[in-house]
């Protein structure tokens, strides 16, 4: 139908309530339900929500904004002078984000078609956004469709996006404009973007995932006897034993999905209460990132073992020969807590040396021991690279850290925070995962009664926690430009004002970290050079894993902190000494964890130690099947054991990689 032969029929079922046949279904049934809905004909803008509704919404969509952040930015290019504009909603329909062209923007204004306006049918009739959510799919709205009739001078073409792991609706990407601009490509175009938003959601998830995992398989010595179930921060059940299960099952037979799908709409904090409440014998540890929570272990302690808070095991409960060989490496009179898993570049539980202990005191000392013998520093040239920071942290220098993934930043900032003698807390940012909408409240807080749904008492924000002590900005080359500014402003005159608070001033010690080439960033005007003048007072390199000469006390250091009982010998760490390692004490620690898991009573099997480190037994023969294994082994060991990767360099199916692997195929 053309818009006049729509025109017409909307003024027909608007007097007599009767339907064209010609209408398009989608159209015919939003209008009805507009109708029920009561929506009126000469509603002229749709509703729009407080200044301190829309923050609390924004807030409660980071994950979405965050994953929708590049597409919106990408607009404000491919849209700038198209007359449209891309809109990202919440799941009720609110808008929590607009980009695109400016004219547009303003013109929307009009309508409330604005950050804070409601477009659900319930709110303003039928419309691309409201449409799409009541019908679950790809709408396009045009014109004389939309039923108010002040909203008919525009169109819009609206996708929903969906929870990629349980395809709950998380919000509405809408493209709008002018009616006089309709373009039927717009809705390819949201279908697109939508996609490309529930990709990142989904790549997201998958990381969380594995950060979960990791820490599972990290700590599961210390539940060696229990039954542990894994959850993420879904609720999602990703591993669980089969006693486990049952007892979660037989607590809550009424339950339709799994009694665990209740965490998704319960705040990270309240989990433990919420926990308890669905296994009240079991004890949990929570998992979180720089983002925020992303899961928990749930453990279900045997009843022949005691159950204590943050149980580890003790030297009663191991054999004897292993509890002698790992009495060597405790100290007297020190529990045996076997320690998780950790990067490099997170932070092990060390106390400070008293070389740290007299710098706080203001000590004359000529020399000073090193204030954190947890990190690794035997390599001349990493030895030089530690008594700079250790320097510049003694006279809170801003210190900028450079080097590839995994070769130990967060690790050697820490170190700088300890060398600088401060009784503050080592506040880590990751500057990528703060959305542009947040940056003031994650860093700065805010005061009680800031806005609906703000906790009580408020929040203290990051750069608050970190007074007294040191601010860890991490990946600073992915820092977006609105953060720039901020913390532009915040290194001026050290001034935070909480979001409905009053202005304090602060005291921090700033260290930050990249492996991104900042001179290109700033080159390209994606970094401002005058914020990085401000960060780099001191600045230095990391060298990556295969150029450090100190590989051996890194892999005894690292498989200590894993496992104190477990023991390999020189060959071995001459074996991981080939290796390239693209990344670098990340990717060792990785490998050595496998290795502890497959450690029994302080000694590994010299074959099982050979898969774990990915080098292929010599071939028997030179026979073209022989040379084409050695290759499949070769190349997975280059990519850290991910068959995917594998199969996709060699050219081969997944298939034909694990059968040499000799594993079977997953179904």
């Amino acid at each position: 139908m053309n818009q006049r032969d729509v025109r017409a029929a909307w003024e027909t079922f608007v007097e007599r309530g009767a339907l064209a046949s010609e209408l398009r279904v989608s159209v015919a049934n939003s209008w009805q339900r507009s109708k029920k809905h009561r929506v009126t004909i000469d509603q002229a803008m749709a509703p729009l929500v407080a200044e301190a509704e829309l923050f609390r919404h924004r807030c409660q969509n980071a994950n979405l904004r965050h994953a929708a952040r590049r597409a919106l930015e990408n607009s404000r290019t491919f849209l700038s002078d198209a007359n449209s504009i891309m809109i990202l909603t919440d799941p009720t329909g609110l808008i929590i984000d607009t980009e695109g062209d400016a004219r547009v923007i303003e013109a929307g204004r009009s309508v409330h078609l604005e950050q804070g306006g409601r477009w659900s049918e319930a709110d303003i009739g039928t419309n691309a956004i409201g449409t799409a959510m009541a019908e679950a799919r790809p709408v396009q709205i045009h014109g004389a469709e939309h039923f108010c009739a002040q909203v008919q001078r525009w169109t819009c073409a609206a996708v929903p996006v969906r929870d990629p792991v349980d395809d709950e609706l998380l919000g509405i990407v809408d493209i709008s404009g002018p009616a006089n601009t309709f373009n039927p490509h717009s809705l390819a175009l949201a279908v697109s973007v939508g996609q490309q938003v529930e990709s990142v959601l989904a790549r997201s998830i998958k990381e969380d995932h594995e950060r979960l995992l990791h820490h599972f398989l990290t700590r599961m010595s210390i539940w060696a006897n229990d039954d542990c179930l894994l959850v993420d921060r879904r609720g999602v059940i990703l591993h669980a034993s089969e006693r486990a299960l049952k007892t979660l099952r037989d607590h809550h037979r009424s339950a339709e999905d799994a009694p665990t799908r209740v965490l998704k709409k319960v705040d990270f904090d309240q989990w433990p209460a919420r926990l308890k409440e669905l296994l009240p014998q079991a004890s949990f540890d929570l998992v979180g990132s720089d983002a925020g929570g992303i899961g928990a272990v749930i453990v279900l302690h045997a009843r022949r073992r005691p159950t204590l808070p943050e149980r580890g095991l003790q030297k009663q409960d191991l054999p004897v020969e292993r509890r002698r060989s790992v009495e060597k490496n405790i100290e007297p009179g020190r529990a045996l807590v076997p320690r998780g898993l950790r990067f490099c570049d997170e932070q092990e539980a060390a106390p400070p040396s008293r070389g740290a202990k007299d710098s706080a005191k203001g000590s004359s000392n000529g020399s000073r021991s090193s204030p954190v013998a947890a990190f690794i520093a035997a390599d001349p040239a990493v030895q030089s690279i530690v008594r700079r920071v250790e320097t510049a942290a003694a006279r809170k220098m801003p210190i900028l850290i450079r080097g590839e993934t995994g070769t130990g930043k967060e690790q050697l900032a820490r170190h700088a925070h300890a060398a600088s003698g401060r009784s503050g807390a080592f506040v880590a940012v990751n500057c990528a995962a703060l959305p542009d909408s947040l940056i003031e409240a994650e860093l700065f807080g805010y005061a009680e009664g800031a806005f609906t749904g703000a906790r009580r008492g408020g929040a203290t924000g990051l750069v608050r926690e970190a007074d007294g002590g040191t601010l860890f900005l991490d990946e600073i080359g992915d820092m977006p430009v609105a953060l720039q500014a901020v913390l532009l402003r915040l290194i001026d005159d050290w001034t935070v004002r909480p979001v409905g608070g009053a202005r304090t001033t602060v005291d921090i010690f700033l260290v930050s970290a990249t492996n991104a080439g900042l001179e290109s960033a700033v080159a390209e005007g994606r970094f401002r050079s005058d914020l990085l003048y401000r960060l780099n007072t001191l600045e230095v390199t990391l060298p990556r894993l295969r150029e450090r000469s100190d590989f051996e006390a890194i892999v005894r250091h690292v498989l200590r902190g894993i496992d104190p009982g477990c023991e390999i010998g020189a060959q071995t760490i001459a074996d991981l000494a080939a290796r390239a390692w693209p990344g670098n004490i990340r990717e060792l620690r990785n490998i050595l964890a496998r290795i502890a898991l497959a450690c029994s009573d302080g000694r590994t099997d010299p074959a099982a130690l050979a898969e774990l480190i990915g080098q292929a037994p010599p071939p028997k023969s030179g026979s073209l099947q022989d040379i084409h294994l050695a290759s499949i082994l070769a190349v997975h060991a280059e990519t850290a054991g991910n068959v995917s990767e594998t199969a996709r360099r060699l050219g081969v199916s997944r298939n034909t990689v694990y059968r040499a692997l000799g594993q079977a195929t997953p179904r």
